[in-house]
């Protein structure tokens, strides 16, 4: 609980008006500095440390105005390196979406293609069939299975290119899930 209110403190109050702050705690120093002075020279002990003392808040001045300098530094940069992670996350998840266009795109073109394939290579087996003593047909008929082996070869590669992008998008997705669940924590 006081973790947790420190923490609002520093959050909404320090790092937001580091000035303020800093000048809170150097009017408060010079205050009890000057009352403590004060104190001793109305008693009449008063030494060079005492004065020191009391004037050695432009030291504190110059270190805290550094230190705060540097808190909203870090600040800016822990709020652009956020930035930063957040478009990341942006172009992994505009990444997937394209990987999962291509991948349907693949998939419904293999299929476009395989069809028509699958009937005249069909149809080039049944005229095999029906004429198998004619050379000139048969020549074209195994031409036109070549090149049904073809296509038929490159579907193949088709569906292994696909197979690799599901398998890449699903490392790509693990990552970012990763980067969320370390960002959470």
């Amino acid at each position: 609980m006081i973790k947790r209110l420190w923490r609002e403190f520093v959050d909404n109050f320090v790092l937001k008006h580091p000035a303020l702050f800093s000048a809170l705690i150097i009017y408060l120093y010079y205050l009890f500095t000057t009352l403590d002075l004060f104190k001793r020279v109305k008693e009449g002990i008063i030494s060079f440390s005492d004065i020191f003392t009391h004037f050695d808040s432009l030291l504190w001045i110059w270190g805290l105005s550094y230190l705060f300098v540097k808190l909203v530094n870090l600040k800016e940069q822990r709020h652009k390196e956020e930035k930063l992670r957040l478009e990341q996350i942006k172009q992994y998840e505009t990444q997937l979406e394209k990987l999962k266009a291509l991948k349907d795109f693949t998939f419904s073109l293999r299929d476009l293609i395989y069809n028509p394939l699958a009937i005249i290579m069909s149809a080039s087996a049944r005229i095999e069939r029906r004429f198998p003593y004619d050379n000139e047909t048969l020549k074209d008929i195994r031409a036109i299975e070549q090149g049904c082996r073809r296509i038929e070869k490159l579907l193949m590669e088709v569906k292994e290119f696909e197979e690799r992008l599901i398998i890449g998008e699903e490392s790509t997705e693990a990552k970012v899930e990763q980067s969320e669940t370390a960002q959470t924590k």
